[in-house]
């Protein structure tokens, strides 16, 4: 049975993620900086692991007996003393090291779209910079590249509902954004692999 680690457990992606790994029949481990945040994947979880990527001192037995790391760990606002530095690309890097010494054999990564090519924004500079040490590190891996997740779509109209809408561009851009179900299906694809490099969005352009 091949044993996964799911970092980021806790996030939007995260739980689809675990959810699609256990319905595969993997074994997984969730790492979760706060288990009660994710008691609701009981059922879709074999353990969870209290963790924090920042913090190396937690993470040193977190990938004992794992096969494969899956990590959608980052932030999407800078808080409590957190940059995107500290968690995008430290906490991933943290938690890639353990795995290396723990002997994972592949490492399933989500960036963002277009990532290579928007390392201007900071975000985005952690995320990339971190894909640029797990391609040197050697170890089996793959990266995914979401084109946006529906949830997101709940903060644009929250910000139409308030009059308000922060616009890239002319806004006249269309998107295929994705499910957190369908990019866990993509995830799980990407890890039984081989390709590298995915982009993935939903079959909806609007």
């Amino acid at each position: 049975m091949t044993r996964v680690l799911v970092a980021g457990a806790t996030g939007y992606l995260g739980g689809f993620v675990a959810r699609e790994f256990k319905a595969r029949g993997y074994f997984v481990r969730a790492l979760a900086r706060s288990p009660e945040k994710v008691e609701y994947l009981c059922d879709s979880t074999d353990e969870i692991v209290k963790a924090e990527v920042t913090r190396p001192d937690t993470l040193e037995h977190i990938c004992d007996g794992i096969d494969v790391v899956f990590s959608s760990i980052g932030i999407t606002r800078q808080k409590d003393g957190l940059s995107f530095r500290d968690v995008d690309y430290q906490g991933n890097k943290n938690l890639l090291e353990v795995a290396l010494r723990a002997g994972v054999r592949k490492f399933v990564y989500v960036s963002a779209f277009n990532g290579p090519s928007l390392r201007h924004l900071g975000i985005v500079k952690a995320h990339e910079d971190f894909v640029d040490e797990l391609k040197a590190s050697g170890i089996d891996h793959a990266v995914l590249r979401p084109t946006g997740y529906y949830s997101d779509m709940g903060e644009v109209f929250e910000m139409a509902r308030k009059g308000r809408v922060w616009l890239i561009g002319s806004g006249a851009n269309p998107v295929n954004p994705i499910h957190g179900a369908d990019l866990a299906v993509a995830c799980a694809n990407a890890m039984e692999g081989d390709r590298t490099e995915i982009d993935v969005g939903g079959p909806l352009i609007i």
